[in-house]
């Protein structure tokens, strides 16, 4: 006897983003012709099951176009392929901006190995850092800056947000029950902070350098959005998240000196700072007042002769000490090791995440 069937299995992930785009005005089809194209319209068409690889999902299709969609901003957005012809270098630069937003978004659910591209692009995917969106030489960076931006505003947040927090929901479930070799096995549970938990499970919150107290308990500086003495609750015996770092005192700021550096364009000199005084020569008066200028990028305090030796064969080993401490200006005296703008500093050069 012949049964009658009157339901299918959908994949859930499947079902998940195909509303995400369909939000976003975005109807996904199903095609063997293409592997990924964008009408410019309201279409989008991707490859059938049988040519993905083994580590393809229509989610993580689904997912990285709509973050294409972002880094192509509202000039481009609504042109065939979001304007990328991949013909020239700057196609290639949407499509490492792509990486680096689609990592960030995911990272905030603990999603970035199963949300991994594919294709010939994985290999620069495999080296993006803990933060793709810190700032460095990569000329991506600010595009992908500029689409994350984009994807905090409405009706993309709320999109994503939902995508995301409802793959990460199914990952927390079937994380322990996955065989290693499948993609859930690796997503991550997520931190106190809002970050991926480390994978050194040696490192506790209590010992990382951006850890701080308030009133009786501990706090995260890396979670504050705003100015003020706010960031996220964490347990000092707590299992560090990936973002952890040690903590730093007074020999680190020579090893560092972001704050010396490109970090910020100038420090300001007050009538009453003794520098003003005693080093004339090294203060520079522009229509925005007296300050220390910074050509190349470093303070022109810094003294290079004061840098420690060491073996390396290339000279020696790079170190940022003031050649007029005693004597620097009150905004320098006043910057707070490990605080705030120190972490801004580091994550402007590249030393924090």
């Amino acid at each position: 006897m012949t049964r009658s069937i009157d339901a299918r299995y959908d994949d859930p992930l499947d079902l998940i983003w195909r509303r995400c785009a369909r939000s976003l005005g975005i109807e996904v089809m199903r095609s063997d012709s293409v592997y990924a194209s964008f009408d410019g319209q309201s279409q989008l068409t991707l490859s059938t099951r049988q040519h993905f690889d083994p580590d393809d999902s229509l989610a993580q299709l689904i997912f990285h176009e709509l973050c294409h969609a972002l880094v192509a901003g509202p000039r481009r957005m609504k042109r065939v392929d979001w304007g990328m012809e991949n013909i020239d270098e700057h196609d290639l630069l949407q499509e490492h901006a792509c990486h680096r937003l689609q990592a960030s978004l995911a990272d905030r659910h603990g999603l970035r190995a199963l949300f991994a591209v594919t294709t010939e692009h994985r290999s620069h995917w495999d080296t993006l850092p803990i933060d793709p969106l810190a700032m460095g030489d990569d000329p991506a960076i600010g595009l992908a800056r500029d689409a994350n931006d984009r994807a905090s505003r409405e009706p993309w947040a709320s999109a994503l947000d939902l995508a995301l927090t409802q793959t990460a929901s199914i990952a927390a479930l079937l994380r322990a029950s996955a065989p290693a070799d499948s993609l859930w096995a690796r997503t991550q549970p997520l931190h106190a902070s809002g970050f991926p938990v480390g994978d050194d499970a040696s490192r506790r919150c209590g010992d990382c350098g951006f850890s701080f107290v308030q009133g009786s308990g501990l706090r995260c500086r890396k979670t504050r959005a705003l100015p003020g003495p706010v960031g996220k609750r964490v347990q000092a015996a707590a299992r560090a998240c990936v973002r952890f770092e040690p903590r730093l005192d007074d020999t680190s700021c020579a090893d560092c000196g972001a704050c010396c550096r490109e970090a910020f364009d100038r420090v300001d000199v007050r009538a009453r700072d003794l520098i003003k005084i005693r080093h004339p020569q090294l203060v520079s008066v522009d229509g925005y007042g007296a300050h220390l200028a910074r050509p190349g990028g470093k303070c022109v305090a810094l003294d290079s002769s004061l840098a420690r030796p060491s073996e390396r064969i290339d000279g020696p080993e790079p170190s940022y000490r003031c050649s007029v401490y005693e004597d620097r200006p009150r905004a320098c005296a006043d910057f707070e090791l490990a605080g705030d703008a120190c972490l801004t500093a580091r994550r402007r050069v590249g030393l924090s995440t």
